[in-house]
């Protein structure tokens, strides 16, 4: 196996000797075999071994034709062969290193050197730019980094991690570009990925529907279309612009423009509540940068009287929340001020937390508190609210969810990486219930150890355990909207690994890594 850190130093020996390495790749990456022939006392030299490169995919038979080779002394510096190759696909490599002339002798070393940058971490950046870290091997202290051909700024260089701010995006460029890693010119040395990372979505990324408003709509209520952006491995792509605009037809965004956008969450979810203003089919668009989008399509009829905002809350089964629901109230589409709506003082699972009805405000909203739960898994629980003691009335429905079927999700800073300066942000997580829902007062468990900093192990590698330093277990309940919230273990000054893991339910887990280089 090729070792870890990429380095090695070789002997062709003996008449005919070759040596061979193998290691994986990933698809779209470009790396560079290096050699450098050597003499007795360990200087650079041609007069000694003419060291030739083959490369091939491993799991062709012996005898195959090679993926590239090299002839020896083909580059630039003294006793250098290089040899460049670019990966299709996912694969295994086998390297076959050999004395041109088929030659062998004692005095006949030379230094072996791969250069491959594997991965980038994180997939997507804002157009300002920011930090990355880019995991392979070979790289040394010399090594620039570009992004999208632009010079990025290195902080911290091994052998298998290069840590670097990436420039903003070059005016207009967005989606995915290149990230490249390079050596001293004289060596032809680069390891480049491939879409390594994206100013903004990427390409791949998508939509996908959450909640749309269809069909025939109230007019004048507000209805929140909802989307999540996925990336091409159906990740969250947190972070990414989402645009919404209004294409035809007789609508209001939220944000008061015909355009606006929204910053995904890590999550990938956006959302803007749009409103029919009248009774013409409209249509509203959301888009990312990459071209991706959707559309609502819409008309408006004549609306409730009253309608629920907020109708649905999904809560643990066992527990009880506060729960603060909204009604809006509206004559001929326009809202209606000091409108009084009145709940039920007690239901199934529902206690109003004063028996006074709610008067709505200028937006034509009213807004009331209700104690919900305890609540049996599966149970539904209904209260109404009706205006101006009529029978013009509204159900909100709450749902026992069954906490041991819950779900997690990373909302943010799941992951993070950092110097030992910096603070880590707080750990976001959102639990859903098995149908999907935000799950209010549901328990999170968060398991975290820290360790002192090392970098990061080759796959293959056998690396020496991490002093363990300190652990600790924390609790917390998620809020309406099913986020909990968590701050990392961290000492101060001190460059750490943190390993974690959030779960909940009988199986769901999110694993939690905060890395403080030196």
């Amino acid at each position: 196996m090729m070792p870890p850190s990429g380095l090695w130093c070789g002997r062709l020996s003996q008449v005919g000797q070759s040596d061979w390495f193998t290691f994986p790749v990933r698809g779209n990456r470009t790396f560079t075999v290096v050699t450098q022939a050597l003499d007795e006392s360990g200087a650079p030299t041609e007069s000694k071994a003419m060291p030739s490169i083959g490369v091939w995919d491993a799991f062709d038979p012996v005898g195959a034709t090679t993926v590239g080779a090299a002839p020896g002394m083909n580059g630039l510096a003294i006793g250098e062969t290089w040899l460049q190759v670019t990966s299709l696909g996912d694969d295994l490599v086998r390297i076959g290193i050999a004395d041109q002339r088929g030659d062998g002798r004692p005095d006949y070393p030379y230094n072996g050197w791969l250069l491959y940058a594997d991965t980038v971490q994180p997939q997507r950046l804002p157009a300002s730019g920011g930090p990355i870290v880019i995991h392979g091997m070979g790289f040394r202290l010399a090594d620039t980094v570009q992004v999208g051909g632009q010079p990025a700024l290195v902080t911290s260089i091994s052998p298998n991690e290069i840590t670097a701010i990436a420039p903003p995006a070059a005016a207009g460029v967005t989606g995915s570009v290149n990230v490249e890693v390079d050596d001293l010119p004289a060596f032809y040395a680069a390891a480049i990925v491939s879409g390594g990372v994206s100013y903004d979505s990427g390409a791949g990324d998508a939509l996908t529907l959450l909640t749309a408003p269809m069909n025939t709509v109230p007019i004048g209520v507000p209805i929140p279309f909802t989307v999540t952006a996925l990336g091409p491995d159906l990740t969250p792509a947190g972070g990414v612009i989402v645009t919404y605009a209004l294409t035809s037809g007789a609508a209001t965004l939220a944000c008061g423009l015909p355009a606006c956008s929204v910053t995904a969450t890590g999550d990938g979810r956006a959302s803007m509540n749009v409103t029919a203003t009248g009774g013409t089919w409209s249509i509203v668009t959301v888009s990312l940068t990459n071209g991706s989008n959707l559309q609502a399509q819409f008309v408006g009829g004549t609306p409730p009287v009253l309608s629920a905002l907020t109708p649905l809350q999904s809560v643990a089964a066992g527990a009880t929340i506060t729960w603060t629901v909204q009604a809006l109230v509206l004559n001929n589409g326009v809202p209606a001020a000091a409108q009084s709506v009145a709940w039920q003082t007690t239901a199934n699972g529902f206690t109003v937390q004063g028996s006074a009805p709610a008067s709505t405000n200028s937006s034509g909203i009213a807004t009331q508190a209700l104690t919900v739960g305890p609540l049996a898994e599966g149970q539904l629980a209904t209260i109404d609210a009706c205006l101006n003691g009529t029978s013009q009335c509204v159900a909100f429905t709450a749902i026992g969810a069954r906490p041991e079927y819950a779900v997690l999700e990373a909302v943010s800073d799941a992951t993070q990486s950092l110097s030992v300066e910096g603070t880590p942000g707080q750990i976001t997580l959102r639990l859903l219930d098995m149908d999907g829902n935000p799950m209010a007062a549901g328990s999170v468990a968060l398991y975290q150890a820290l360790y002192a900093w090392a970098p990061p192990c080759a796959a293959h590698g056998v690396c020496p355990p991490s002093n363990l330093l300190a652990s600790q277990t924390a609790t917390a309940t998620s809020a309406l909207d099913g986020t909990v919230s968590f701050t990392p273990a961290t000492l101060s000054g001190v460059a750490t690994n943190l390993l974690g893991l959030a779960a909940s339910g009988n199986t769901s887990t999110i694993p939690i890594s905060v890395e403080q280089h030196p």
